[in-house]
């Protein structure tokens, strides 16, 4: 996988993954366009800031 998308930090696959399922869950739950991107939007934070917080508490187990 490392010839398609090169070398990516975890950060970088985290916010790929994000973008893409939060993009195929809202264009497969709503139908107005707008509907879509708020969904999408939502999603998209809700992804990042619900990973940032368990890496966040993982952390000190770390050390």
């Amino acid at each position: 996988m490392n010839y398609l998308f090169g070398s990516l930090t975890h950060f970088a696959a985290l916010v790929f993954f994000a973008v893409v399922v939060s993009l195929t869950f809202a264009f497969l739950s709503k139908r107005g366009a707008v509907e879509r991107a708020k969904y999408a939007l939502w999603a998209f934070l809700a992804f990042l800031l619900v990973a940032i917080g368990i890496g966040w508490m993982m952390y000190p187990f770390s050390q």
